[in-house]
């Protein structure tokens, strides 16, 4: 029981560092843009299966595909907004969430045209393996992968808080109007913010092929992962969301070694609701 626990904490924990990262293109879209962006899960998707494309064919290792996909997600999150979510900003909101279901449906569908519904995977990894202490392991490619999410949250706070551009996203984050009078364009800064949260999933889609196949419905996970890890966390703190990255990680993981593996998402969705009921701007929420 104890050695079960431990090593489903483990787990969780680095699990929950990649939850975060992919949670954090999320944050960055809603908090700043105020857009529910449903489509999210099925970026990471996408991402995967251009991190599969590009891996196999150029025989490359998942985690090094990103230097690939990031540009090209940045350039299809660049489109996206300037084609449809530009368009929902001015629209009553009940247009937006059709926009971005749209959005889904049309990804998903357009995977199972391209890739079938086979699940894909990258055959090999330099990060395959396992790394013993005691009677417990680590995955060296989760481990991995969970250390370049926090480096890389890390250096987006950093971009966020000493950068102009990023002050120019928080600034339109806290007040659009009193922002733009001071020389922010509020267009090229929104179609900045949504293109970065784009280009995240890349990162976190070629780290996760790294350990895991992917599917046409593989979004749905990762769509609810990301928001109920936002909704422990809330908006402006990227700490706040590693903390809540790592609850959702360990409460999933434990949920799988105690419980039925079907029911992984049983815990977090019953923290999801827990904390929209108790706490609304959740755990570490600045407004």
């Amino acid at each position: 029981m104890f050695e079960t626990a431990t090593q489903g904490i483990i787990t969780g924990i680095l699990m929950g560092a990649i939850y975060a990262l992919i949670a954090l293109g999320l944050s960055i879209v809603f908090g700043i843009m105020n857009v529910t962006n449903f489509a999210h899960g099925d970026f990471v998707m996408l991402s995967m299966y251009l991190s599969f494309a590009v891996g196999s064919a150029l025989a490359w290792d998942a985690v090094a595909t990103p230097l690939i996909t990031a540009p090209l997600m940045f350039l299809f999150g660049i489109i996206t907004y300037y084609l449809l979510i530009d368009r929902t900003l001015r629209q009553m909101y009940v247009v937006q969430l059709a926009v971005t279901v749209g959005l889904q449906i049309l990804m998903r569908s357009a995977a199972l045209i391209i890739w079938q519904a086979q699940p894909r995977a990258l055959q090999y990894s330099f990060i395959q393996g396992n790394i013993q202490i005691g009677d417990f392991q680590i995955l060296t490619s989760r481990l991995f992968s969970a250390v370049v999410s926090l480096i890389f949250i890390a250096g987006m706070a950093y971009f966020m808080n000493k950068t102009w551009a990023g002050r120019a996203m928080r600034a339109a984050s806290d007040d659009l109007g009193a922002a733009s009078l001071m020389g922010v364009n509020y267009h090229k800064t929104y179609a900045l913010t949504f293109a970065i949260g784009s280009s995240i999933t890349a990162l976190a889609g070629g780290l996760v092929m790294s350990f895991q196949q992917t599917d046409p419905v593989g979004g749905i996970r990762f769509g609810l992962l990301s928001w109920a890890v936002l909704a422990l966390a809330g908006l402006g703190s990227l700490p706040g969301l590693i903390v809540a990255g790592i609850i959702v990680g360990v409460v999933e993981s434990l949920t799988v070694s105690f419980f039925d593996p079907r029911s992984r998402l049983l815990g977090v969705y019953a923290i999801f609701i827990l904390v929209l009921w108790l706490r609304p701007r959740g755990l570490f929420g600045r407004r």
